[in-house]
C-alpha cells in the first residue's frame, strides 16, 4: 500500500515574515539616515548661527575701540553733559584678511554718563550697534573712566635746567609734556613718562619709563567754571584781600570737631573750616621779623597752676617779660615762674629770646589763633570789651577771639542753625567744646549741615592755606582782574585721618591759575634768635600726627600757568635737615597725593637749604579725585556691558544712565 506524507499546517504561514523584517531594517536605517542628515544640517545651521554671532560680536568690540580712539585722538571732540552724539553711522567693519565683515554693519554712540558735572570723576559710555538688514543687532557697551590729573604724582608742562637729585623720591607716577631729567640716582616708585625722553644721572626705575609719551595738556581756565558755580551753590565762595602770595590778607583753615564725642574725627559731618582776614599780610603769613619769627606769635609752652585740670597752656615770647613780683605771669604760676621769663619792660635780646626757641614745643602761630590769646585779645574789637581777666593767661584751642585790629574771623553767609544745632551735641569737658561759641564762624563742608555743599570751594584771587581736613573738597584760587590766583601754604595741611591707614576717607584737591608756594615763613621754616645763634624748629606736629620738622601735605596741587614751589628754597641754609640723601635744610616735603604744574621748578640748591621732595602716593586717587578735579581727556576702561537688543533704543540709555544729573 502507497504512504502519502502529511503538510505541516503552520509552514505555509511564515513565507512573508522575511520581507517584513527587511522592510522593517530598512525604514529603520532610513530614519537613521535622515535623523543623521538633519542633525549634520543642524549642526551647519548652529555653526552658521555662532559664526554670525562671532561677527557681530567681532563686529560691535571694533567698532567701540574705534569709538574709544577716535574720541582720544580727536581733541575738537567733545561729549556733551546731555545726550549723546554720533560717532560712526552705518559703518562696516574690516576683518583681518583685509575684506569687510560681510553683511554687518555698525552704529557708534558716545555720551557723558553718570554724574555728568565731574563732581565724583567723570563717566562716559560708548555704546556699539552691529546689525544686519534681516533686524539682527547685537549691542555692546563700554564704559569708560575719564583719566583725572589727580592721579600723577609729579605731572610738569615745561622742564627747565632742573633734576631730581640722590635721596629724593617720586613713588607714583609721573609725566612730562618734554623731557624728564634726572642728576645723580633719585628713585622713582613707578612709570615716568616723557614726550621727549627720560634722561640723565642713574636713577632707579622701579618701574621702567616712557620715551616718546603722548602729550597731555593742561585744561583751560572754562573746564573751571563749574566749581564757581558750585561753590555759590554752597554759600562757599570766598571774597580774598591782597593781591598776590607776598600780600595775601586772607587765609583758609580746615578745622575738624568731634561732633559724636566718640573721640575722633572720622565723622562725615565734621569738617568745616574757617576764614581769616587780615589787615596786613604778616598777619596772615606769620613772616619772620629778620631772622625769628614775630614775639607775639611766637612761644612756648608751661603748666599754667590756674587752669583746672592743670595743663600746658601756651604764651608769646612777648609775654614772658612779665618776671617782677605781682606780675600777672608770676600769678599764673604760684609764684615759680618759668625759667625762661625775664625782667619786665621792652622785648627780649637775642639771648632771652634763644633760651625761649630752645624750650620743647616751641612754635609760632598766624594771627587769629586761639593760642594767642595773651597777645591779641587786647586788642578785641568786638563787645564785651575785653578785660584784663580775658587775656592774662595761656591760650588754647578754645580760646577764640573773633576780631582784633589785626584782622577778623569772617562769618558764614550760609544759615547758621544746623552748625548750631550740630554743635550742640558737643560734650562738656570734650577739647573741642570751646568750638560751640564759633558757630557762626565754622563754614561746614558737609551736606547735613550745609545741604547747598558739592565739595567746591572757590576763591577770588590769593589765598592761605592750613589745617586739619575732614571731607572731600576741591579748592580752586582763580585769577580774579588785579588778583592773582596764587596760594601760599603757611603751615602744613593734612587729613583727619592718615591716608596710609584710611584709604579713601578724605580727598583734597588745590587748584591755582597761577603760583602755589610753600611759604619761607616762622612756622615752616626753622628760624634763630639772631644772628650767630642756632638755626631751631618753630612749628609742631598736627592731628597726633608726626608732621613737625617737614612741610607736610595730604592731597593734590595743581597750577594751570605757573608753578608749586618753594620761597626763597636757596636764600639762607639752615642745615638743620636733610631729606634722606638730599642736602637739603628744611626737612622733606612729605606730600601723599600729587603735583601738576605748567613749569616744574627747585625745591632745593643741595647745600643745606629748601627742602628735598619725598612724595608718596594716596592709592585712593588712582580710582577716586576730588570733586570737579580736571581730567586729561584720556580714557581708561572700566567695563563692559551686553545690551539687550529687542529693547535697545539709544536715546532712551543715555537719557537712563544720565538720568538724576
Amino acid at each position: 500500500m502507497d504512504h502519502t506524507p502529511t503538510p505541516n499546517p503552520t509552514s505555509g504561514g511564515r513565507c512573508g515574515s522575511a520581507v517584513i523584517l527587511v522592510l522593517l531594517l530598512t525604514m529603520t536605517l532610513a530614519a537613521v539616515a535622515m535623523s543623521a542628515m538633519i542633525m549634520m544640517r543642524s549642526s551647519v545651521l548652529l555653526g552658521d548661527y555662532y559664526d554670525h554671532e562671532n561677527d557681530f560680536r567681532y563686529a560691535a568690540e571694533a567698532a567701540l575701540a574705534m569709538g574709544k580712539a577716535q574720541l582720544e585722538k580727536d581733541t575738537t571732540l567733545a561729549l556733551p553733559d546731555s545726550g549723546y552724539i554720533t560717532l560712526i553711522s552705518g559703518g562696516t567693519i574690516m576683518g583681518a584678511d583685509g575684506f569687510a565683515v560681510p553683511r554687518v554693519h555698525v552704529n557708534v554712540y558716545a555720551g557723558v554718563t553718570g554724574n555728568s558735572t565731574g563732581q565724583f570723576g567723570q563717566y562716559a559710555s560708548i555704546v556699539a550697534e552691529a546689525y544686519d538688514f534681516t533686524g539682527t543687532r547685537y549691542v555692546r557697551r563700554l564704559e569708560l573712566q575719564a583719566e583725572n590729573f589727580a592721579r600723577f604724582a609729579m605731572f610738569t608742562n615745561h622742564w627747565p635746567g632742573v633734576c631730581y637729585a640722590t635721596g629724593e623720591f617720586i613713588r607714583g607716577r609721573g609725566h612730562s609734556n618734554e623731557n624728564w631729567q634726572s642728576c645723580g640716582s633719585p628713585n622713582y616708585f613707578d612709570t615716568i613718562s616723557a614726550h621727549f625722553a627720560a634722561t640723565g644721572g642713574a636713577p632707579f626705575y622701579h618701574k621702567g619709563h616712557i620715551d616718546g609719551a603722548p602729550f597731555i595738556a593742561i585744561p583751560p581756565v572754562t573746564k573751571l567754571a563749574i566749581i564757581h558755580t558750585r561753590a555759590l551753590d554752597g554759600n562757599l565762595d570766598i571774597i580774598p584781600h591782597g593781591n598776590d602770595a607776598n600780600n595775601v590778607r586772607t587765609r583758609i583753615e580746615f578745622v575738624a570737631i568731634d561732633l559724636d564725642n566718640d573721640g575722633d574725627i572720622n565723622g562725615d559731618a565734621e569738617g568745616f573750616l574757617r576764614v581769616y582776614q587780615g589787615v596786613n599780610s604778616n598777619d596772615v603769613r606769620a613772616d619772620r621779623s629778620g631772622t625769628h619769627g614775630p614775639d607775639d606769635q611766637c612761644g612756648d609752652w608751661h603748666i599754667d597752676s590756674l587752669t583746672v585740670p592743670r595743663h600746658a597752656t601756651f604764651f608769646p615770647v612777648s609775654e614772658h617779660n612779665h618776671l617782677g613780683s605781682g606780675s600777672w605771669m608770676e600769678a599764673r604760676f604760684a609764684g615759680a615762674p618759668p625759667a625762661d621769663m625775664y625782667p619786665g619792660g621792652g622785648g627780649p635780646n637775642n639771648n632771652q629770646r634763644d633760651v625761649i626757641m630752645q624750650n620743647p614745643g616751641f612754635r609760632c602761630y598766624p594771627r587769629g589763633d586761639p593760642h594767642l590769646v595773651a597777645t591779641e585779645r587786647p586788642q578785641k574789637l568786638s563787645l564785651p570789651a575785653p578785660v584784663p581777666a580775658d587775656w592774662q593767661k595761656g591760650g588754647e584751642d578754645t580760646t577764640f577771639t573773633d576780631s582784633t585790629t589785626f584782622g577778623y574771623w569772617e562769618k558764614w553767609g550760609g544759615p547758621s542753625g544746623n552748625t548750631t544745632a550740630a554743635l550742640s551735641t558737643i560734650a562738656a569737658g570734650s577739647p573741642y567744646e570751646g568750638y560751640k561759641q564759633q558757630d557762626l564762624w565754622l563754614w561746614p563742608l558737609y551736606k547735613s549741615i550745609n545741604p547747598g555743599s558739592h565739595g567746591a570751594i572757590h576763591v577770588h584771587g590769593p589765598i592761605a592755606m592750613s589745617g586739619v581736613l575732614r571731607g572731600r573738597v576741591t579748592v580752586y584760587a582763580a585769577t580774579t582782574g588785579g588778583k592773582h590766583g596764587q596760594v601760599a601754604y603757611i603751615d602744613d595741611l593734612v587729613y583727619a585721618q592718615d591716608p596710609s591707614s584710611v584709604l579713601c576717607a578724605n580727598l583734597l584737591g588745590v587748584l591755582s591759575d597761577e603760583d602755589q608756594t610753600v611759604a619761607d615763613n616762622a612756622i615752616n621754616s626753622p628760624s634763630r634768635a639772631g644772628g650767630g645763634k642756632p638755626y631751631r624748629w618753630s612749628d609742631g606736629d598736627d592731628n597726633g600726627m608726626l608732621t613737625a620738622n617737614d612741610f607736610v601735605f595730604h592731597g593734590v596741587m595743581m597750577s594751570r600757568t605757573g608753578s608749586i614751589t618753594v620761597e626763597n628754597y636757596g636764600s639762607h641754609a639752615e642745615n638743620l635737615k636733610h631729606c634722606g640723601a638730599a642736602n637739603s635744610g628744611r626737612g622733606c616735603i612729605r606730600q601723599a597725593g600729587g603735583v601738576i604744574q605748567n613749569t616744574i621748578a627747585p625745591t632745593f640748591t643741595n647745600s643745606g637749604d629748601g627742602y628735598g621732595e619725598n612724595r608718596s602716593v594716596d592709592q585712593c586717587l588712582t580710582q577716586q579725585s576730588p570733586p570737579y578735579f580736571p581730567v586729561t581727556g584720556r580714557y581708561i576702561d572700566n567695563r563692559f556691558y551686553e545690551m539687550d537688543p529687542a529693547r535697545f533704543n539709544v536715546t532712551s540709555l543715555f537719557q537712563n544712565l544720565q538720568a538724576g544729573y
